[in-house]
């Protein structure tokens, strides 16, 4: 009887995919299986980094997977998004639990149309691993509980342009920089278009405020089902505060728009020859709300390290360990629900990602420019 005792990584050679086969080979060696389009490259990163661990041909967007012995496998990890739910469903069949790194509301929403499948197996569905939904999600979540009454969420990302990113990474930008989409206000929900309605404020770790732009992740959509909130967006910003203002003039006179047609691989050369900035990356919530005596207070949490990739793997590593060491949990469950803050905490210091967080502070926060707390259309 084959033992059901491996770890399947989906697009486990990719930018993010090729940090979590390493973190994960190095604790689980001889249970670690790479799968993806390129079984070479698979096979590559596995010597390259003298890895105790197998590669197969995966292609999660076919339909029939013929490479993978679902009997063998215990967890499985999608380190590529996709909207194929045929090897969820072949997942769900045999009982392995399974995660993804998620970055789009659309895919998120896939696993509820799931419910009924994963509610009659028996394993546990993580959807949405990562940064950003991921530990923002697991922020908020925990940020809330010091509170009676949520008035805003606030999330501001921070990516470094010194940082290599993989294609699908730029191709999911490039879409949303460039998408309208829903956000919720005091006001109801408003529609908004990305890098747009300025904002600025200054992360724990820093003297000077930067300025962030309203950007499409979905942590201002998967947050709200688990935290009870008036308003919530999130925004993008750079390191380098020049690009970051850079890059508002580009959507500004249209380029942004245009620049889909050069294409992810062409626009990821341009980034790549920018290159002006660190790779430091940031990602901060703050959450502004009222005790059971109706006094405003607010808490911040900032995570922040030297490679974003690193912290997403780092995150999704955890998730995936957490499920294959699971003995009671099953069915969809958010990260944010199962996981321990102060493990997944010590576990992201391990890998150099650094939290940090205060409460009761001053709000330093400044008002969008243009019209103060406002939000339109913007065309």
């Amino acid at each position: 009887m084959v033992e059901k005792d491996k770890i399947l990584i989906i697009g486990g050679y990719g930018t993010v995919g090729s940090i979590v086969s390493r973190q994960l080979a190095l604790r689980y060696p001889s249970k670690i299986i790479v799968g993806g389009r390129n079984k070479v490259k698979a096979q590559m990163l596995i010597e390259q980094n003298g890895l105790s661990a197998k590669a197969i041909y995966l292609d999660v967007e076919k339909e029939r997977f013929k490479e993978v012995d679902f009997n063998e496998i215990h967890t499985a990890v999608s380190c590529r998004e996709t909207m194929n739910i045929s090897f969820i469903l072949e997942c769900l069949q045999f009982n392995i639990n399974y995660t993804e790194v998620g970055a789009s509301f659309k895919a998120h929403k896939r696993f509820f149309e799931l419910s009924d499948y994963i509610d009659n197996a028996d394993c546990l569905v993580i959807p949405s691993v990562g940064l950003v939904p991921g530990l923002s999600n697991i922020f908020a979540l925990n940020g809330a509980k010091r509170f009676a009454e949520i008035d805003e969420i606030h999330t501001y990302v921070m990516l470094g342009l010194g940082e290599s990113h993989g294609i699908d990474s730029v191709r999911w930008m490039l879409e949303k920089a460039n998408s309208s989409f829903k956000i919720k206000t005091k006001d109801g929900s408003v529609s908004v278009k990305g890098y747009t309605h300025p904002k600025s404020t200054r992360l724990l770790n820093e003297q000077r405020e930067r300025t962030f732009y309203l950007f499409d992740f979905s942590d201002h959509h998967t947050i709200p089902l688990l935290v009870d909130t008036k308003a919530i967006d999130t925004r993008i910003g750079f390191d380098s505060r020049t690009i970051t203002y850079l890059f508002y003039l580009l959507q500004k006179i249209g380029f942004l728009k245009w620049s889909k047609n050069l294409g992810p691989k062409r626009f990821k050369k341009v980034l790549d020859f920018i290159r002006m900035g660190s790779k430091r990356f940031g990602l901060q919530i703050e959450i502004n709300g009222r005790d059971s005596l109706g006094i405003q207070s607010s808490m911040k949490y900032l995570a922040t390290g030297e490679n974003e990739a690193i912290a997403t793997a780092t995150v999704t590593s955890y998730a995936a360990e957490l499920m294959y060491l699971n003995k009671t949990q099953k069915g969809l469950k958010h990260i944010e629900e199962v996981c321990d803050f102060d493990e997944l905490k010590g576990y992201l210091e391990k890998h150099n990602v650094k939290i940090l967080n205060t409460s009761d502070y001053e709000n330093d926060t400044v008002q969008p420019s243009g019209q103060p707390g406002t939000y339109g259309t913007t065309s």
